[in-house]
């Protein structure tokens, strides 16, 4: 559920005297391509596609849901729109180009009108939530074939779905901002926080589980947060869905902890098939087919750690290795000034996170991030 949009980072972190940089350039060169082709009975050059960075890694990303999702098929369906043809089978949803071209049309123009606000909106989202020093320069790519809804982040570039928003841009345009704050938050953190775990197939032992939940907890309620979807304006099929989402997890949030204590404690049992359960344990917490519950655990985590210690403690907390955003939580908790719906872990929960943090033997840990 992500828009079809490209961000890629091409600056990371730069000499401590550098100013901090942000800025974003939306990218609607695929898009415009592909109207241009829709119903112009030109030929298709596969070797066009087959060289564009772009479509490699979006098809990357879809066909790990299905082969249908292939090169040959997605040229397939620029050779039928060609000819003014709804291609069927219609993986990549390229009809909208066809019987809906109008409001691609003035979808694409409306981005590109606001694109200067745009990039100032989520500048202001993202600024707080990076090192001082920190230069970053993104591309949003708006592309106009994708299966999804909302947009998605592969090999440092994010799409953003145009054929589903196209009906009400306008009506998603918050949500939007929101959306691209957090995907451009991910890419940003792979620059400068703690070293991220191998992949959710790589987790062998219940201590690279538990670091990973943790760096999931962490990376995503940070993004979470300043993407929060809660309070977006706009009647848009992705907002109403966004909206929705983030309040219903938020009414039960008390759950949401308990159950991600429970996958915690879920990863202590049967310790030998920890490789082949993992996954499904994870995607209980994690997983968008479940609501993406501990989103929205990390999301209070982050808010209660920026109430008690203020907003420069999050990127100093994503820099150490991530137990302490939980323990630097629990630090936050002890104030006797805590936020709405802000939950207690369980004692297994919190003697993890202190048995991994001992365990390192590391010289670095949450109370560095915390001012005196």
């Amino acid at each position: 559920m992500r828009f079809v949009f490209s961000i890629i980072c091409l600056f990371t972190l730069v000499s401590p005297a550098a100013a901090q940089t942000i800025n974003l350039d939306i990218d609607i060169s695929q898009a415009e391509r592909l109207l241009e082709i829709a119903c112009s009975n030109t030929e298709i050059d596969e070797a066009e596609w087959a060289a564009s960075e772009q479509l490699q890694a979006q098809l990357a990303h879809h066909r790990q849901f299905a082969e249908r999702f292939s090169f040959e098929n997605y040229v397939a369906g620029l050779q039928r729109i060609s000819r003014c043809e709804i291609p069927s089978p219609d993986p990549f949803r390229f009809s909208a180009l066809v019987e809906r071209r109008d409001a691609m049309r003035d979808a694409i123009d409306f981005l590109s009108r606001n694109r200067q606000q745009l990039n100032a909106r989520v500048t202001a989202l993202l600024k707080p939530y990076v090192p001082e020093d920190f230069i970053f320069e993104g591309k949003v790519v708006l592309a106009g074939a994708s299966f999804s809804c909302g947009g998605f982040q592969k090999e440092g570039i994010f799409f953003i779905d145009i054929p589903c928003l196209a009906a009400d841009m306008e009506g998603e345009y918050n949500a939007i901002i929101r959306l691209i704050a957090h995907e451009t938050y991910h890419s940003m953190q792979n620059s400068f926080a703690y070293p991220a775990s191998p992949g959710l197939s790589e987790i062998k032992t219940q201590t690279a589980a538990y670091d990973f939940m943790f760096e999931r907890l962490a990376i995503e309620g940070s993004a979470s947060h300043i993407g929060d979807m809660r309070g977006i304006k706009g009647d848009g099929r992705y907002s109403n869905f966004s909206r929705s989402l983030a309040r219903r997890n938020f009414r039960h949030l008390e759950y949401n902890f308990q159950l991600f204590d429970y996958m915690i404690e879920a990863i202590d049992h049967k310790p030998a098939e920890i490789e082949t359960r993992f996954p499904q344990i994870y995607g209980l917490a994690f997983d968008g087919s479940f609501g993406e519950h501990s989103y929205f655990v990390g999301q209070q985590m982050t808010a209660e750690i920026e109430h008690s210690f203020g907003t420069s403690a999050i990127a100093c907390l994503l820099k150490l290795p991530f137990e302490n955003y939980l323990l630097a939580y629990l630090e936050a908790l002890q104030d006797d000034d805590n936020l709405q719906k802000s939950a207690k872990f369980s004692a297994a929960t919190i003697g993890v996170a202190n048995d991994r943090r001992i365990a390192r033997l590391s010289k670095h840990d949450f109370r560095e991030c915390i001012p005196e």
